[in-house]
């Protein structure tokens, strides 16, 4: 199904959601311990504390080079992890040889990692004591980390990926792109990648008719060119005309653009992604489905409530509702339908009767 997900992250010590316990196996979304992996690092010995930690305490036991990490980098770390009490420990990955990649931002992990790891560098060997507040708080995790608990964990960074910089390709020919002017023959099947039609620095508005009502995006080319590029261009060739959106998960998204209607249709390419920060989802959001990295087409979905609005950002963010968010979106937010198979179909059906570009 090209379509958002809502899983959660890996079963990982530090992690935020699941259900899995603090010291169960925490291998569920590590990187394979390959000839291409970081080479595991000594496990250290973990020094508790002389006090149990109030606050949140950052120490370099060894310090990195390279880029320092921010929100919207990925971190591949190794860890080990022990009770600031008493240095009984509950987890650790040195052991098994797999390195936990995690996306700083996305609240996978608890707030501890979070602001403790912002800055690091390959290389680093960093010590976070973790007050309860930023760990796991009065919740108990499996049969070590008990309610209200401190921890510290010792953590060898092994890479830090930069958030790739988003840049407009060069305009295509004029003469290899659709007309503007609405006069373009319907197509819905192409043999690759739309050419780069869109001038990057322009404003573009797409007025979607419904059977539900009409409303308005503005479209985000400095944000998404490339995303931006594909929904004028898709179009202006009436892709998106006479298709109907199939799937409404109600408070979380409203999804459209599948000429089949079943969540697998597409145009017959694929588009890279150009993601957002963490956080920059809203109510109104306008984004790319997709089913893994770099394998968006044509669905798109609506970010109808708060739900949606907590995605990791692995979906492209390339608009907003402007106009009519409330009622049309408020409408279609309420047909979801209880005998469907994850929101697919709606409770009714929903028809996209034209899309018409405003833009140059």
């Amino acid at each position: 199904d090209d379509g958002t997900s809502d899983d959660g992250t890996s079963d990982d010590s530090a992690q935020t959601d699941g259900d899995e316990s603090a010291d169960d196996d925490a291998a569920a979304d590590d990187t394979s311990a390959d000839s291409g992996a970081p080479a595991t690092p000594t496990k250290p010995e973990v020094t508790i504390p002389d006090d149990v930690p109030t606050e949140l305490v950052v120490t370099d036991l060894v310090t990195g080079s390279g880029p320092e990490a921010a929100v919207g980098d990925t971190v591949t770390v190794f860890y080990v992890g022990v009770r600031s009490e008493d240095g009984v420990e509950f987890d650790n990955n040195y052991d098994r040889g797999q390195p936990f990649p995690l996306l700083l931002g996305t609240n996978s992990v608890i707030e501890g990692w979070e602001q403790g790891l912002l800055g690091v560098q390959t290389g680093t060997r960093r010590q976070l004591d973790i007050p309860p507040d930023l760990a796991y708080g009065d919740t108990a995790r499996g049969d070590v980390i008990r309610a209200g608990e401190s921890l510290t964990f010792v953590v060898d960074v092994v890479d830090v990926e930069k958030r790739p910089e988003i840049t407009a390709p060069p305009r295509a020919d004029a003469a290899d792109c659709p007309a503007t002017d609405g006069s373009e023959p319907k197509q819905q099947e192409f043999s690759e990648m739309q050419p780069f039609c869109i001038d990057a620095e322009a404003a573009y508005t797409a007025e979607v008719e419904t059977n539900f009502g009409s409303f308005t995006i503005e479209l985000d080319p400095d944000r998404a060119p490339i995303a931006v590029n594909n929904f004028v261009t898709l179009a202006r060739y009436s892709y998106f005309d006479d298709t109907e959106c199939h799937r409404v998960l109600t408070d979380f998204v409203v999804q459209c653009g599948d000429p089949d209607a079943n969540g697998f249709g597409g145009p017959g390419y694929a588009i890279p992604d150009e993601l957002p920060l963490p956080g920059e989802y809203q109510l109104g959001s306008i984004a790319m489905a997709n089913s893994g990295p770099d394998s968006a087409g044509s669905q798109f979905f609506i970010i109808s409530g708060p739900q949606g609005t907590m995605l990791p950002p692995l979906y492209t963010l390339f608009g907003q509702v402007v106009e009519n968010f409330d009622p049309v979106i408020v409408e279609l937010n309420t047909l979801e339908n209880p005998d469907g198979d994850n929101g697919v179909p709606p409770l009714e059906p929903i028809e996209i009767l034209s899309v018409t570009i405003d833009g140059p």
